[in-house]
């Protein structure tokens, strides 16, 4: 199989080596290490063998003529010696014979007889001479070239043991290099047919191998160019076959992960066109940006809103020249940079040529996944024309509000006023009728004081207020309150409890008008039960919140004053209409306590809530601002 170039493109930092090429190279580099450490050991071996072979010879041969010398050395025939020694030399393999006598001089010397009678002077002859036991020892080389094995046997008379002289004997390594030369010769042919079939045996293995390994290489090459829909059948029975198996149910599953991608690309992109048609169609503004002030993203509402540019509203500026002249913008953007748990949202008015512009923000904290805030969203909202309705509302309702009040002061001026009227129109005719006049004083003077109060409980929820505000004890407040009615209490059997768990928190209240605010609903309980009952004044603090809906900046909490009767309960019809003027169920009164009462309550910052069930008794409770935290 060829190798594919696109096979190799994965790897364009370093060289590619084919792996049976590879394969290939280590299994012949193998071979020859394994052919050579053989070589070497045969070798060795063998010239050890042969060797010893030559020294067991050499001992035989100087042996023999150390036998049949004995009588001829000490003879001292030394003619006898030099023919023994020539007779001996005849063999090819033996290149010297040498007889020394007793003093160690040459008595015979093969093909030498011009050294008979001189003394050794090589360094092999002197240890020879000198040594009482056999001995064996490389000598130089012969006139062949090759080195020679010199074995020198002491020549010993028996039983005396004296040594008579020394035969020596050089046998040629010629004999020795033939054979290994030949070995060698034998071990070169064998090992060069070897490592061929070898290479010619790891080319097939690496072939059988790398073939399949091949197919998934075609395979991947052909998946990162996009051809994923592959089945790839490879039968080798091993590892190679499991991971094609694997591969393919690898490209099965990508496949499907890939089709799953894309339609989650397509909702991807179908939701943001979705959301960038959203923001930019929406009427409020939306504005985010980082933590050190960099927007990220800005609508086209929030840049109509900010009477901003198309350059200015680009992403990756600084938000503050956006809002450099919006200073209650820029206060709250500030607030939410040093402190993003702070309030959530705001009423901001933004000043334009043509009016004030009224929007209530919004802010949200986008977080990382340790909690830490990354970026604040705004929402912006345009509520001034909300405003001016709500303004033409309450100017309606206060219109609407006169023509009651009107109609209101009407009735209950009416009355009197008649009354005034008839005595008035009595007077000339009845003057000296005993006790008219009498009678004439009582009542008109009653009337006319009845006129008064009205006008003057008119007047209190009319003109503009001038409260002295000062830290007030509620609790205190309350309990000089009651005092007041002690006497009422107790001739109508009403039962009385103040509840009051610790201490509570000041409100800020002018305790002269909170006092009356409260007279007019501890009145309004005790007329609701004239067959007596119960009466519960309970007061309740929570520091970290406030009742309604609408946080405020620095909130401090909230204080509740709970007024809860027995009596027999109203309507929930009759509770929404409970603070307008003049509105009343009872027999008498003018129906301006309580609206009193909830203008008070309204000035000091607070609210009113009424619950109540016909027959089981209504409860008010007074909610107002918190002064301090304690316990």
């Amino acid at each position: 199989m060829s190798l594919r170039p696109q096979a190799v493109n994965c790897k364009t930092s370093k060289r590619f080596i084919p792996l049976r090429y590879r394969f290939v190279t280590m299994t012949t580099a193998l071979l020859i290490l394994l052919l050579g450490v053989l070589a070497l050991t045969l070798g060795y071996w063998q010239s050890r063998s042969i060797r010893e072979r030559l020294e067991d010879r050499g001992l035989d041969i100087a042996g023999s003529l150390a036998a049949t010398s004995i009588n001829t050395l000490i003879n001292y025939n030394y003619v006898a010696l030099e023919q023994l020694a020539n007779q001996a030399a005849r063999d090819a393999e033996i290149a010297y014979v040498i007889v020394h006598d007793k003093e160690g001089r040459i008595a015979g010397y093969s093909g030498r007889p011009d050294l008979q009678g001189t003394l050794a002077n090589d360094a092999a002859g002197q240890k020879a001479v000198a040594s009482a036991i056999a001995l064996t020892q490389k000598a130089p080389a012969g006139a062949d070239g090759y080195p020679v094995l010199d074995v020198a046997v002491p020549v010993v008379t028996s039983p005396s043991g004296a040594k008579w002289g020394t035969i020596r004997v050089g046998l040629s390594f010629a004999a020795i290099y033939h054979q290994i030369r030949q070995l060698t010769a034998i071990i070169l042919v064998i090992g060069v047919l070897a490592l061929g079939f070898g290479v010619l045996a790891s080319f097939w293995a690496a072939r059988q191998i790398t073939r399949p390994l091949m197919r998934l290489v075609d395979a991947t090459v052909e998946a990162t160019q996009g051809a994923l829909e592959q089945n790839i059948d490879i039968q080798t029975n091993d590892e190679i076959e499991i991971l094609a198996d694997n591969f393919t149910s690898m490209m099965h599953e990508i496949i499907r992960q890939k089709r799953t991608l894309e339609f989650q690309l397509v909702e991807i992109q179908h939701l943001q066109k979705y959301t960038a048609k959203l923001l930019t169609t929406m009427n409020d503004g939306l504005l985010s940006f980082t933590m050190d002030g960099t927007v990220k993203s800005i609508n086209p509402a929030a840049s109509r809103l900010l009477n901003l540019s198309d350059h200015q509203a680009a992403a990756d500026a600084s938000i503050w020249p956006l809002i450099d002249d919006q200073g209650g913008l820029r206060r709250y953007i500030q607030d939410k940079l040093d402190r993003p748990g702070g309030a959530p949202h705001e009423e901001i008015h933004l000043e334009r040529k043509q009016g004030n512009q009224v929007i209530i923000v919004s802010s949200s904290l986008l977080e990382d996944e340790s909690g830490a805030p990354q970026e604040v969203i705004l929402n912006l909202q345009d509520i001034t024309e909300q405003k001016m309705m709500e303004a033409r509302f309450r100017q309606a309702e206060r219109l609407a509000a006169l023509g009651t009040l009107a109609a209101g002061m009407a009735h209950e001026i009416r009355n009197p006023l008649s009354a005034i009227k008839t005595f008035v129109q009595l007077l000339p005719r009845k003057l000296s009728k005993p006790g008219f006049l009498e009678k004439f004083n009582r009542t008109v003077p009653r009337e006319i004081n009845r006129i008064n109060l009205l006008v003057e409980d008119l007047l209190d929820l009319a003109r503009e207020p001038r409260y002295a505000f000062t830290s007030t004890d509620i609790a205190a407040l309350l309990r000089q309150t009651v005092e007041l009615f002690e006497e009422e209490f107790a001739s109508q059997g009403i039962s009385f409890q103040l509840r009051c768990a610790g201490v509570p928190p000041e409100v800020s209240a002018d305790p002269n008008q909170l006092n009356k605010a409260v007279q007019n609903i501890l009145r309004n309980a005790i007329q609701a039960m004239p067959d007596g009952g119960t009466l519960t004044v309970e007061i309740l603090w929570d520091l970290d919140r406030r009742p309604d809906a609408v946080a405020e900046a620095g909130n401090r909490g909230w204080v509740s004053i709970a007024i809860e009767d027995t009596g027999v309960g109203m309507e929930a019809e009759m509770i929404d209409e409970i603070f307008n003027p003049f509105f009343t169920a009872k027999d008498t009164g003018t129906g301006l306590g309580l609206a009193i009462t909830h203008k008070v309550v309204s000035e000091h910052g607070g609210h009113v809530d009424v619950k109540s069930r016909i027959g089981r008794g209504s409860c008010f409770t007074v909610y107002l601002k918190a002064l301090s935290r304690k316990a």
